[in-house]
């Protein structure tokens, strides 16, 4: 493994467990001429995750995977937490 690979790896190692709850999930094809023909979904995800013993918080993801041989692949990637506001 190279020195990227080895640091990502523990990057992900080093990550707290957490638990998600999902609360919607939908997917959508993405237009050929979008994509060159590629086969490509766009998927949407909200629910919770609690990280370790905090309290569980909004979250939402959209992601779009793409067909690369017999595999997918995470082509973008966008995750958000919501955090309380301290009014």
């Amino acid at each position: 493994m190279g020195v990227g690979k080895d640091l990502i790896q523990k990057f992900f190692e080093g990550l707290p467990p957490t638990e998600h709850t999902l609360t919607s999930l939908d997917s959508q094809p993405v237009l050929d001429v979008a994509v060159g023909s590629q086969l490509t979904f766009l998927i949407l995800v909200c629910g919770f995750v609690k990280f370790q013993e905090k309290i569980s918080r909004p979250f939402q993801q959209n992601f779009m995977i793409t067909a690369q041989g017999d595999k997918w692949k995470i082509v973008s990637d966008c995750f958000r937490l919501q955090e309380p506001v301290a009014l």
